[in-house]
């Protein structure tokens, strides 16, 4: 009996772990964050002003030439909302993009739901920060 409970309680923690990993992929912060394997880089073409704010889409894809791509890899395009003044970055949307190119879905976060952050010092996300407010 002792060793049903033990097994049963260590299932259920495995099976609460398990829920809030994949919870975590299914937010745009989640998918925000770059992982091993990956690479992210600022798209250029995607910088909009509006006075001291600027908005841009950071690409993250598939990177490591020594590793083959997972099975089922999407790549994912990070909408940011930088506020020059301020030296600050909100994550606004993730956008989940298949094989093909195609749009597999788009999460975005409501207004409010992220404070905007400094980003840490010397971290991709602060150097786009710079880029995006040097225009």
């Amino acid at each position: 009996m002792l060793r049903a409970s033990v097994g049963t309680a260590a299932l259920l923690a495995l099976a609460a772990i398990t829920s809030a990993w994949a919870q975590d992929e299914n937010t745009p912060e989640g998918m925000a964050v770059i992982k091993p394997g990956e690479v992210a880089g600022l798209d250029r073409e995607t910088i909009h002003e509006f006075g001291q704010i600027r908005t841009f889409e950071a690409r993250i894809v598939w990177g490591d030439t020594g590793g083959p791509r997972p099975d089922g890899y999407l790549r994912r395009n990070v909408r940011y909302v930088a506020d020059c003044k301020a030296g600050t970055l909100a994550l606004s949307a993730v956008t989940v993009i298949d094989a093909s190119g195609a749009r597999v879905k788009t999460m975005i976060s409501p207004p409010g739901a992220v404070d905007p952050a400094t980003p840490e010092a010397g971290s991709l996300q602060a150097r786009w920060l710079q880029e995006v407010c040097r225009i």
